[in-house]
């Protein structure tokens, strides 16, 4: 064994070379498997299950900022009128954070460029 790693080295493959294809090749595995057949792989079991947990919470938060910004679009509409495409883009693009501090100064804004002041 040491013969032949030794003979690697001196081709100039690396250990992180192997590795970085041995990790394709078990992503590519992977991928290829149905859900249910990873589920039975023991230590797979709990890697997939924060996977699927850690989905399910970006997919909540994802929907959160769409409805948010949905909200936010019709309540600007309501109260100026016709949304410029500006408006349109940078609520599209906005962290929730932002569409909930936008949200807010709507309640007191003359105009658009109050709703959207830091």
């Amino acid at each position: 064994m040491r013969h032949t790693l030794h003979h690697l080295d001196n081709a100039g493959i690396t250990p992180d070379a192997v590795m970085q294809v041995g990790k394709r090749m078990l992503e590519a595995t992977l991928d290829l498997m149905p859900e249910e057949e990873l589920a039975a792989i023991p230590k797979l079991e709990h890697l997939l299950g924060r996977k699927l947990q850690d989905g399910r919470q970006e997919g909540r938060l994802e929907g959160r900022q769409e409805e948010a910004a949905a909200m936010l679009l019709k309540l600007l509409y309501r109260k100026f009128g016709q949304t410029p495409d500006w408006v349109i883009g940078k609520v599209g693009s906005a962290r929730l954070e932002w569409l909930e501090a936008w949200g807010e100064n709507l309640l007191f804004a003359n105009t658009l460029d109050e709703v959207f002041a830091s």
